[in-house]
């Protein structure tokens, strides 16, 4: 049945906060300014833009974009499932405190409470994962204060752990944007020669729309489909060519 009150529902609307506990996790989520001897490291606001650039450049139908996003998604999936074998050792690491000795769960005494804001699903999912991160530092910390880890371990730990997302970071940051589509790789026109000189070729899978991130936008179906046209003529073109050449050693 139609609604014939002519009434709307209004924007939908959820905010999304974060408490970081450490002072390392707040320098991933900030960033640092190039200093002498030290490059510059982009934070999780920088990330967000970049990340939203090449979302937008996967809705244009730019197939190395959707490369980027599937390789951005990919890390966060190994960098979660890293971290929790991680919390996992640590837990069996506090285990081994004497059956009469309990602690108390560690926590900042005055955390840095964030608004978190970002244009594209994978944005939040590398919020997650530095959440995560942020707690890891925090057992790390409690298991060296109390006699459980070395200052060797502490420090490799820590490294282990700012890596798996600095590792994303690079991936978004190293992306260049190119004004090329799916149709114009179909075309074999200037623009695509262009950017695979520029980027490399792409795996078919990827171009094809079969291997893709979950969170990437909707594919073009038209663009599938002249890009099926054209591999299909170019296998055509081969072929024959092979054939040439065959008849041609006979």
């Amino acid at each position: 049945m139609s609604d014939k009150t002519g009434k709307k529902a209004g924007a939908l609307h959820s905010e999304l906060r974060i408490e970081l506990h450490t002072q390392y996790a707040i320098n991933t989520w900030s960033g640092r300014p190039a200093s002498e001897g030290k490059p510059s490291l982009i934070g999780m606001p920088l990330f967000f833009r970049l990340i939203s650039r090449i979302n937008r450049d996967s809705l244009a139908d730019n197939p190395w974009a959707d490369s980027a996003l599937m390789e951005v998604e990919t890390l966060l999936e190994t960098a979660s499932q890293q971290l929790q074998k991680w919390l996992n050792d640590i837990d069996a690491l506090m285990a081994m405190l004497p059956a009469n000795a309990s602690i108390s769960g560690v926590t900042s005494t005055a955390p840095l409470n964030i608004g978190v804001h970002s244009h594209t699903p994978l944005g939040y999912r590398c919020v997650y994962l530095l959440v995560g991160f942020d707690q890891l530092i925090l057992r790390v910390f409690q298991a060296h204060h109390y006699g459980l880890m070395s200052l060797k371990e502490r420090k490799a730990w820590l490294h282990r752990g700012s890596h798996q997302i600095r590792q994303i970071f690079s991936v978004a940051l190293r992306y260049r944007s190119h004004p090329v589509t799916r149709q114009d790789i179909a075309s074999n026109n200037d623009v695509a020669r262009q950017a695979i000189e520029q980027f490399g070729k792409l795996d078919r899978a990827i171009l094809l729309g079969t291997r893709r991130s979950r969170f990437s936008p909707p594919v073009s179906a038209e663009s599938i489909k002249a890009l099926k046209a054209a591999f299909k003529h170019q296998s055509r073109k081969e072929k024959a060519e092979k054939q040439e050449v065959q008849d041609d050693q006979q």
